[in-house]
């Protein structure tokens, strides 16, 4: 938490304000453990931890912070992909297959 310039109370306040699930899948993870999120940034390694807790978009499961989150996503890719299951989906048209 130091490393992000969270104490405990803002850290818990960070939790509550997401109903204590990861954001991006909305559960809590087998191991328990959330991580911060942050924006990738110029000169983050140098930043002292106060200005560091700026760029925390959330706390998120493992998996989602390295897998979907990770260094060098955008908003505008993350509407990409929407936009690229949105159109699969709607010229899916295999009779008995959910694709929601």
């Amino acid at each position: 938490m130091k490393k992000y310039g969270y104490t405990i109370p803002m850290w818990r306040e960070l939790l509550k304000s997401q109903e204590g699930v990861c954001f991006i899948c909305g559960i809590v993870p087998p191991s328990r453990i959330l991580c911060f999120d942050h924006e990738h940034v110029r000169g983050w390694r140098k930043m002292p931890p106060e200005q560091r807790r700026l760029y925390v978009r959330g706390l998120c499961c493992v998996y989602d912070n390295f897998r979907l989150l990770r260094k060098g996503v955008t908003l505008a890719k993350a509407r990409r992909v929407v936009a690229y299951l949105e159109r699969y989906e709607a010229r899916s048209e295999r009779p008995g297959v959910d694709v929601s």
